[in-house]
């Protein structure tokens, strides 16, 4: 069951479909220029896995656009070619190829999914940014095709984006206008989900000083799950302008809505410490009965205005609204036995959340004497406003017993609540911020900065029991030191405090629910290597982040108690072993323990954290068959405690993928055949489902084909 007053009316889909077509009529015209149309279509060409580019940009919050090389922490980029060949189309997909990141959710979750780092959990609130500026991403799962980059910073990031959980943040990097192009793709993805996607781009003024790109999607049809599905529609809009030599102003617009029925995510563990784990059961397996369903509109609109006063100097205005729907009819199980017995809740609720955000930024460049300075200052201020339908929201506990390997037909649910939503609570931060990189000498620089945060949370009158937090105020440093040898190598040493805020909200499984724990402060030391040469790059870092514990009680209380001790190396490297094969390696070893806390944990390794995983993946072009590349990867995945007592842990297994892309010309236009294979061998498995001890049922093998042309 769905709210339709939250999709977008076919007519209007039709209507944003025939604009963008219209974007490029006059393109249509001039055939002398169709070669170099084709040319200048960056996600056509997709050849392979690139190299991570040590010199490619990175939004680093207060660090300022820095280079991935003149950043002293551990940051990877996720390109578009790669997204492309890969059919990125959830967190999970998206950072396949990732070792430090596991994911807590599953491709149709009814919860939505959020990633570990290093161990760590990001949260929704403040985690995930769009163009370097917050937004709530309660949903989990954005729609990739509006992006044609996404870094990931790992570890704590507090100096650098403010209050945020310790284990990184995510920025996704909207696309912007490139000269007059328009592609449409069709795909179709396992069981029977179906796809179309225009994107539309064109440059106008006499010195094309002015950008609109425009992409549309529509997807729906059966998923993998038993009786699943899937309704998505998304509409973005990226404007650019340059007004003057000094002023460049941009604007983005995300539409996206995204409805799952009959879909479930993770199982809570009720078993007694003595029993074991059941055995694993096919990834299409689904306990949601009838009736249940999520749905989550976003909306999120961005601009800026950068001002460059000078040659040194220059000044960024930045704003931002987002929006964030939730209705759901929500699974809640719970395993009560090695024999595979489910207790079935289910959880009605509706729920809004508003962001706003501005930013202003002022960096430059100066010298004192024989030292160089490039000084960024900025303030920020961000306001997120929670509406809820408490008290009229419903648990119905107990609704039925399913069983793993005997399906039960539970009676389908229909929903009554009203959507009659009220003011929760507020969240405001503010924060200032000014960061300094010293330039000592040729080969030594050094990092200073630091960051004074508050925050406040004041629940509403009707939601007076809910705890309240009033000028909480925190002071995050960070300091490195940077050793560059050449121009291609930095060595680096930096140290960073996180402050995460009111992101420990304790949920409905369990006693306490609804009490919101203290905000929790981190810390965290690097020590790393970057370099790059010719046709190869590797990067390496030992890291040790030290963060509050948050446990579960043998009574099922959520509590903060001591501290949790992440400690870990990571590799990667990129390798172009020949013009037509290259080669691409990462690795993440972790020891997490708890420390300091109450004598049952004290010392067992921290719930949710793998001790070990690594990816590989390769990719070849054919010279025989020009515009034919394929590639193959795997990511292993290591033990994992599944709770803080350690009484279970999941045993390691192998994901394997495949994919091939054949590039040709047909009728002087750009046609592209994508196909990809996920979990080749169709492995079952336990996954971890959060930090707290909740599993899930593994993925199965799917598969999803794309054809895409240019127009």
């Amino acid at each position: 069951m769905k709210n339709n007053s939250l999709h977008f009316s076919k007519n209007k889909l039709a209507a944003l479909c025939a604009c963008a077509l219209s974007l490029n009529s006059y393109a249509e015209t001039a055939e002398d220029d169709v070669e170099q149309h084709n040319n200048d279509i960056e996600s056509i060409s997709v050849v392979g896995h690139k190299l991570t580019e040590l010199s490619a940009g990175n939004n680093g919050g207060a660090l300022g656009n820095k280079t991935l090389l003149e950043t002293p922490f551990s940051v990877d980029v996720i390109s578009l070619e790669d997204m492309e060949i890969r059919q990125v189309n959830t967190l999970d997909s998206l950072f396949s190829r990732e070792a430090s990141v596991s994911v807590d959710g599953s491709a149709y979750s009814t919860f939505g999914s959020t990633i570990r780092v290093r161990g760590l959990p990001l949260d929704y609130t403040n985690s995930f940014k769009i163009n370097g500026m917050s937004i709530n991403n309660f949903s989990g799962e954005l729609p990739y095709e509006a992006f044609e980059q996404v870094t990931l910073l790992k570890g704590a990031s507090g100096f650098m984006y403010g209050m945020a959980a310790p284990g990184g943040v995510v920025n996704y990097v909207t696309k912007k206008a490139k000269e007059d192009q328009l592609i449409v793709d069709f795909g179709l993805r396992s069981d029977s989900v179906f796809s179309g996607h225009i994107d539309a781009s064109t440059r106008i003024g006499e010195d094309d000083e002015y950008g609109i790109r425009v992409n549309l999607v529509k997807e729906e049809g059966d998923t993998y799950l038993e009786n699943g599905t899937i309704d998505r529609e998304t509409a973005s809009l990226a404007f650019d302008a340059q007004l003057t030599d000094s002023l460049y102003w941009t604007v983005d617009v995300i539409y996206s809505d995204r409805l799952t029925e009959n879909s479930w995510t993770t199982m809570s563990n009720n078993l007694d410490s003595s029993e074991s784990l059941p055995d694993t059961v096919s990834g299409t397996r689904s306990i949601a009965p009838e009736g249940t369903f999520d749905d989550y509109k976003n909306i999120v609109a961005l601009t800026s205005l950068n001002w460059d006063i000078d040659e040194t100097w220059s000044v960024r205005f930045e704003y931002d609204y987002s929006k964030n729907e939730t209705r759901w009819v929500k699974t809640l199980a719970y395993l009560e036995s090695s024999t595979g017995d489910i207790d079935i809740a289910l959880y009605d609720q509706y729920f809004d959340v508003n962001y706003d955000q501005v930013q202003v930024q002022a960096n430059g460049e100066f010298d004192t004497g024989s030292i160089s300075h490039s000084l960024l200052v900025g303030a920020s201020y961000q306001k997120s406003t929670t509406y809820r339908n408490d008290p009229n929201r419903k648990v119905t506990w107990g609704y039925g017993t399913d069983n793993l390997y005997d399906p039960v037909d539970l009676p389908a649910y229909n929903s009554t609540l009203e959507d009659n939503l009220s003011l929760a609570w507020t969240d405001k931060q503010e924060s200032f911020y000014v960061s300094d990189f010293i330039s000592l000498t040729d080969e030594w620089e050094v990092l200073l900065g630091i960051r004074g945060t508050q925050i406040e949370h004041t629940p509403s009158e009707y939601f007076s029991s809910y705890q309240a937090y009033n000028e909480d105020s925190a002071v995050t440093p960070t300091a490195a030191l940077m050793y560059k040898p050449d121009t291609n190598t930095t060595y680096y040493v930096s140290y960073v405090e996180s402050f995460e805020g009111t992101t420990s909200y304790v949920g409905e499984t369990y006693a306490n629910a609804d009490e919101l724990l203290p905000p929790l402060e981190s810390l965290q030391y690097e020590l790393g290597v970057k370099t790059a040469g010719d046709g190869w790059s590797m990067t390496s870092a030992l890291f040790r982040i030290e963060r509050g514990a948050t446990l579960v009680t043998d009574d099922n209380y959520l509590i903060q108690d001591g501290l949790s001790i992440y400690q870990g190396f990571e590799f990667s490297a990129a390798w172009e072993v020949t013009d037509n094969l290259s080669l691409y390696g990462d690795l993440m070893l972790l020891d997490a323990t708890y420390d300091k806390t109450n004598s049952a944990v004290e010392g067992n390794d921290v719930a949710g954290t793998p001790n070990e995983q690594f990816t590989i993946q390769t990719n070849y072009d054919f010279d025989a068959i020009p515009g034919l590349a394929v590639n193959l990867g795997a990511k292993h995945f290591g033990k994992t405690t599944l709770d803080s007592n350690n009484n279970w842990e999941l045993p390691a297994y192998n994901l394997f993928y495949a994919g091939a892309s054949y590039n040709t010309t047909l009728y002087d236009k750009s046609l592209t055949i994508i196909g990809s294979v996920d979990n080749l061998f169709d492995k079952e498995f336990w996954a971890v489902g959060d930090a707290y001890g909740a599993l899930r049922i593994g993925e199965p093998r799917t598969f999803a084909v794309k054809v895409k042309m240019s127009i």
